[in-house]
């Protein structure tokens, strides 16, 4: 923004605050390059459409504008529709669009409201730029149709302060059809009370960049997508206290590109039913990599990859993520080579309820993974922990699994059983920690109980380095593990 704008623009917004102006009622007013003229309250403007210039146009005080369609676009100092207060209120039956090069703007504020259906924020190419902002709370945008966002011009949205956006179909930085293929379009959504509800489609960057920063306010969307290509790839955040991104039905991540991005950061959460997350070249990814950060996903997420060196999913610095359902990893495109994992567990939790995945596409670095199935070989040969019997009653490895010194597998039972509590249909090669603990509520164990930890069918190769059983037994009572390795069973006995 140029100096001599940003300069016009504050005397602006403050004297139409103050009440400066051209022809007025109690509760509108115009000034400068405003049509049509002779504003009063209501103001219904008929069939002609509201045209801003270099002025402004405020409603304020409870006062009504009505019109068939506004744009707002300046020429050489910047112009302003302004809404303000409990009670103002701007009705628009066609479209709002704007933009230019000299920061003009929309700005409903301090419980004021704005109704239109197709809100067009950025127009006439790259070379320029629309935005709205909404502030305060009970301030209230809501678009009946369509919101275009950066799709014929740049363009930004920015709620704040306990404000309020209510859409239907929503798309961000450039589209099919007539538009600007190199424009971005940006939607920033900051504080605890300020929300988002978007009920049709909602694209971010379908042809050119779209970028999304959920900064503790809360975004609802449905069957939303993060698209873009390799030069004009999109982005979307959620971090901050309270900051919640919760979308209905299908998530795709990286759209039919293979690029795009999300990043959970710190205290921030996603909550989706499924997601799709589709990379080439490392184009597409999700990054829950923070603290308090989560991701909890109550259905499938796929990963489909290809030429990509890099993770498409990445848990890192005590992230948490839960899939209700099944996480799967496959190639982008047959044929062409795979170069490293789809998923990175570094420093963090993941919870599914089963995984498959390709042979070297789950990076075990470290953390905290528990999951009723793992279809594939496990490698937990760094720092991981594989944790049993807390979320899911067993684990079924099929495949082989690898236990390094600096790794652990934990065992959580609640009672003797005589199913083992991790099956491995393959090979089992073992180093490293087990950890048996007792599940919540559980009783003392009795002399004769038994409890099969592990089973193999395949050939089982070294030993634990430290084995620690912190499982309640009755006075005089100990474990006995000598049958561990070749049976996978502890045993209470009488202690020695």
């Amino acid at each position: 923004m140029n100096h001599r704008a940003r300069v016009t623009l504050s005397a602006l917004i403050a004297a139409v605050s103050l009440g400066v102006g051209g022809p007025a009622s109690a509760d509108v007013t115009i000034w400068g390059s405003v049509s049509p003229q002779n504003p009063a309250d209501p103001w219904d403007l008929g069939l002609d459409r509201l045209r801003v210039g270099t002025g402004a146009v405020e409603v304020t005080d409870g006062g009504t504008l009505i019109s068939p369609g506004a744009t707002l676009w300046a020429s050489y100092d910047p112009g302003l529709i302004l809404i303000d207060g409990y009670g103002s209120t701007w009705i628009n039956n066609g479209s709002i669009e704007i933009g230019d090069d000299l920061e003009s703007r929309i700005v409903i504020r301090n419980g004021a409201e704005a109704i239109t259906d197709d809100l067009v924020v950025g127009i006439r190419g790259d070379r320029y730029h629309g935005r709205v902002l909404v502030e305060g709370y009970d301030a209230t945008l809501t678009s009946r149709t369509t919101a275009y966002i950066g799709t014929m011009g740049h363009g930004t949205l920015e709620l704040r302060q306990g404000a309020s956006f209510f859409s239907h179909d929503v798309y961000f930085g450039g589209i099919f059809g007539p538009s600007c293929g190199t424009c971005t379009g940006e939607a920033i959504i900051t504080g605890t009370a300020t929300r988002w509800v978007s009920t049709g489609e909602f694209v971010l960057g379908l042809r050119s960049r779209g970028l999304l920063d959920i900064r503790s306010g809360q975004l609802s969307t449905v069957n939303a997508r993060i698209g873009g290509d390799d030069l004009m790839s999109s982005r979307a955040s959620v971090r901050g206290w309270g900051g919640t991104w919760t979308n209905q039905g299908l998530l795709q991540v990286g759209s039919n590109h293979g690029y795009g991005a999300l990043t959970v950061g710190a205290y921030g959460t996603l909550i989706t039913d499924d997601a799709e997350i589709r990379s080439e070249l490392g184009g597409g990814f999700v990054k829950v990599n923070d603290v308090y950060a989560s991701w909890l996903n109550s259905g499938d997420v796929s990963i489909f990859a290809s030429l990509t060196q890099s993770p498409s999913l990445l848990i890192d610095k005590g992230a948490s993520v839960r899939i209700g359902g099944l996480l799967r990893t496959a190639l982008l495109f047959n044929g062409y080579p795979y170069l490293g994992p789809s998923v990175r567990l570094a420093k963090g939790d993941l919870v599914a309820g089963a995984i498959e995945v390709d042979a070297g596409d789950f990076d075990f670095a470290g953390g905290r993974l528990e999951t009723g199935s793992f279809v594939g070989d496990l490698a937990n040969t760094q720092a991981g922990e594989l944790s049993v019997g807390e979320v899911h009653p067993s684990t079924v490895i099929a495949g082989s699994y690898s236990q390094g010194p600096g790794a652990a597998l934990s065992i959580t039972v609640a009672a003797s059983s005589s199913s083992p509590l991790l099956h491995v249909d393959g090979e089992v090669n073992l180093d490293g920690a087990l950890e048996v603990l007792p599940a919540a509520g559980s009783a003392s164990f009795q002399e004769g109980d038994t409890i099969v930890l592990l089973s193999w069918s395949g050939d089982l190769t070294g030993t634990f380095a430290a084995v620690n059983i912190a499982l309640p037994l009755a006075p005089g009572l100990a474990w006995d593990t000598s049958a561990l390795y070749t049976t996978g069973e502890i045993t209470v006995v009488t202690a020695t």
